[in-house]
């Protein structure tokens, strides 16, 4: 996309929205050259906050963008750089909550502190609701990355699950063009298959709705474990998810539905606690707008040994992430740019 001359507010917004959707990811045309799609994304972004430089959403929505390359220290400043010029009093709330998780994820410590009694100040309720966040954080990240390698650890954690109503989550993976299973995905099954044959009381979940040969992933997988001798009554399947926050969220409410009280997280190396950490948060989140909820699942989480991740515990990119998937399912979205919005 060539921009020559100052577009409309709402026109920058969605160019930098379909740039954030593309799934060109290093060579995204921009004024006769080639870039990474989030380069685009951040220029458009740019461009939009020269139109309307108070726009904070816009701001918010750059800062975010940062952290998707990795810059943190300038996304900081984008957060800070709100919570200096805004008078709004939501506004303020979000930029010291997004400050705080940052900071947090910096090992700032002390200015973690810092805007968590502003925060407080402001808002007592949404602080308690960011500590919570922290605190979840932790314990998860400090989870080693349980695999068959290691299986003796991940046994005795799920033997002290499986007492009660226990369920295996299967995270999907996109199919292949023409509707077969790529290797990635079977890594996930073979290993589901083997928890499955150990716990034959459990359920088995198997998420993912994205279609290939008019297949959807879910679809592919249950068929793959009933080939391999599993009963297809213990297979539930998922099949309407696009990505891994509604893999959470969907599968949540099955595990309701069936009264599951602990589950196992099956997915990569790179994966397994960005998506623990997803299922977490947003079962916190659910709870506080259902007063009615009584029961807490419990989860823990298994990797493909798949050689993706060199660590035992989230590092670099993979820790990243782990906290932009935390902000997204704590109610931040990614990309917030009214009426352009997207978790």
């Amino acid at each position: 996309m060539d921009v020559t001359e100052q577009l409309p507010l709402n026109l920058l917004s969605r160019y930098a929205l379909d740039a954030f959707n593309s799934k060109n990811r290093l060579q995204y045309p921009l004024n006769g050259q080639l870039v990474s799609n989030l380069e685009a994304v951040v220029f458009y972004l740019q461009e939009a906050l020269t139109v309307s430089p108070l726009s904070f959403e816009h701001h918010f929505t750059l800062a975010n963008m940062l952290t998707f390359s990795g810059d943190i220290h300038s996304a900081l400043k984008s957060y800070q750089q709100v919570l200096l010029t805004t008078q709004n009093h939501q506004d303020q709330v979000t930029a010291l909550a997004y400050l705080t998780v940052w900071l947090h994820h910096q090992n700032d410590h002390q200015r973690v502190t810092s805007y968590l009694s502003q925060l407080e100040a402001l808002d007592s309720h949404h602080a308690l609701q960011v500590k919570t966040l922290l605190a979840t954080l932790e314990v998860i990240l400090s989870y080693p990355m349980d695999c068959l390698s290691r299986y003796a650890a991940s046994k005795k954690a799920i033997d002290k699950m499986a007492y009660s109503n226990h369920a295996i989550i299967a995270l999907g993976y996109l199919l292949n063009d023409d509707g077969s299973i790529a290797t990635p995905l079977l890594k996930r099954l073979t290993l589901t298959l083997s928890l499955a044959n150990k716990y034959p009381k459990a359920l088995i979940i198997v998420t993912g709705g994205l279609a290939k040969a008019g297949r959807t992933e879910s679809s592919a997988m249950k068929a793959w474990l009933v080939e391999q001798g599993i009963s297809e009554d213990r297979i539930i399947e998922e099949n309407k998810a696009t990505n891994t926050i509604d893999n959470a969220r969907l599968s949540l409410a099955l595990l309701a539905k069936y009264n599951i009280q602990t589950a196992t997280l099956v997915s990569a190396s790179i994966h397994v606690h960005r998506s623990h950490i997803l299922f977490d948060v947003l079962q916190r989140q659910s709870r506080l707008q259902d007063n009615t909820a009584t029961q807490t699942i419990y989860f823990n989480h298994i990797a493909v040994n798949d050689e993706l991740s060199t660590s035992e515990f989230p590092e670099g990119k993979v820790k990243r992430d782990c906290y932009i998937d935390a902000l997204r399912s704590f109610g931040l979205p990614a990309f917030n740019c009214p009426p352009f919005v997207q978790i």
